[in-house]
């Protein structure tokens, strides 16, 4: 009993204070002393040392300007062309959901300072949707966080990320959903 009473503390101490981290480390330290006592002793004592993970629905807001803990799926130019104006201009060329196919979608582009800060500013969300071919809307160039949600679909999906718009062309984006 008394190496219980000095591994569990021990093992807190040691791994911070993420609930999750506790319970492994404490499981881990139980599991550790049972096989201590199990190899001593000539008995068959079987430790359990199975974590159980389970996933939430996250839910994406892609108006406002604050950045995911995570990337969702994956965004990115996939094409430059040159337009007549030879304005910096950017289309969403396809969204594809890997277990639907093609889908409509829609997207904000948030702005990202030098200094690498989301601007959150209503003048500065640029929405986009999937219409025809031809969409696309004259934008600055620089980089952007992305969001974007399907459209049509039953269950939404999501995919964020950091986009780099090239100036005085169209920048084409295909969109790939988690």
């Amino acid at each position: 009993m008394n190496k219980f009473a000095l591994i569990i503390p021990a093992l807190i101490v040691l791994t911070g204070c993420k609930s999750n981290d506790i319970t492994r480390a404490v499981k881990d330290g139980i599991n550790g002393a049972v096989n201590g006592v199990s190899s001593s002793t000539n008995q068959s004592i079987t430790s359990s040392n199975q974590s159980s993970y389970t996933t939430t629905q996250t839910k994406v807001y892609p108006h406002k300007a604050t950045k995911e803990p995570r990337d969702y799926g994956q965004i990115q130019v996939i094409k430059t062309a040159a337009n007549p104006k030879k304005q910096t201009r950017v289309a969403i060329n396809k969204c594809l959901h890997p277990r639907v196919g093609q889908v409509k979608c829609s997207a904000y582009m948030h702005e990202i300072s030098p200094e690498g800060w989301v601007v959150d500013a209503q003048s500065n969300r640029i929405w986009l949707e999937t219409r025809s071919n031809n969409y696309d809307k004259v934008v600055p160039s620089g980089t952007y966080y992305m969001k974007v949600k399907t459209k049509g679909v039953a269950k939404e999906s999501y995919a964020t990320g950091d986009i780099n718009i090239v100036p005085f062309v169209t920048n084409y984006v295909d969109i790939t959903f988690e």
